[in-house]
């Protein structure tokens, strides 16, 4: 008749499995898997863990944990009688309830002999504190998994934020000319700067708007950032150039006749000047 530890060791061969993946698939460490393939079973560790690692590992080998567990407790009655064998030549003396029964005759020799006891209390199963432990550990687990996700959901949102409050960028590819521009009498407002060379350009800002100026004959750029409310440049130039806007309801461009020219469209826009 096979052992329990042959039995628990020809079940996992035959389904080809390693100690090792044994004892990530059950949580048991690999030395007390092989020392119950070897039926050592005085490895140090309390009754209730050994009958709770013999029921999860016969469970993962598909035994019959009952099967194994009542041939446990004969091995173990077994090596309990074999090492008692020695100590009933001397008698045999009854404990119950934990109380020793006390001799009729006061002058009387104790006896020292065999000592029986009945276990009166269930033993409690080890199954539910490695399940509750596998319980505990994918809560845990999954807890860390969403935070992860909150905090990258997090992390997106302000670099979106950081990005979405700078300055807009402007294509020139996908810029139109504005309808018309409108030419009012109007004279150069007193804050405007004359710039030292002979064609100069002022921008006016009534609002935010992003600007960007090119020069034509080189594609030099003259001006590229975001004028505030009330900000006036003026800016020197050598032949035509483009200006590129986001908000033309916000610019005023004040040529270097002195004339003031305000675009009659809303929106990004682009227009010429010669």
């Amino acid at each position: 008749m096979q052992s329990i530890g042959e039995r628990f060791e020809e079940a996992r061969k035959r389904k080809g499995i390693s100690l090792r993946e044994a004892s990530e698939a059950t949580k048991i460490r690999s030395d007390f898997l092989g020392n119950i393939e070897q039926n050592k079973f005085s490895f140090d560790l309390p009754e209730i863990y050994k009958r709770g690692f013999l029921k999860n590992y016969a469970r993962y080998l598909k035994l019959d944990p009952e099967n194994i567990l009542t041939e446990y407790k004969a091995h173990i009655l077994s090596q309990s009688r074999s090492g008692k064998k020695g100590t009933e030549l001397f008698g045999s003396m009854d404990v119950t309830g934990g109380a020793i029964d006390e001799p009729n005759d006061p002058q009387a020799e104790p006896s020292y002999g065999h000592i029986s006891s009945s276990k009166t209390a269930a033993e409690p199963d080890a199954t539910a504190e490695v399940d509750d432990s596998d319980k505990i550990f994918y809560i845990k687990a999954g807890l860390v998994f969403v935070g992860i996700i909150a905090l990258l959901v997090v992390l997106l949102g302000l670099a979106k934020a950081i990005m979405g409050s700078g300055a807009p960028q402007i294509d020139d590819s996908q810029l139109d000319d504005p309808a018309t521009i409108a030419e009012p009498a109007e004279p150069v407002p007193a804050l405007v700067q004359p710039a030292t060379a002979n064609e100069t350009i002022t921008l006016i800002a009534s609002g935010n708007v992003y600007v960007l100026v090119k020069q034509l004959d080189n594609n030099q750029e003259l001006l590229r950032r975001t004028l505030a409310e009330g900000e006036t440049v003026s800016l020197a130039k050598s032949g035509p150039i483009d200006i590129l806007f986001t908000a033309g309801e916000h610019l005023v461009i004040v040529d270097s006749a002195g004339e003031k020219l305000r675009p009659k469209g809303t929106g990004t826009a682009k227009i010429s000047i010669p």
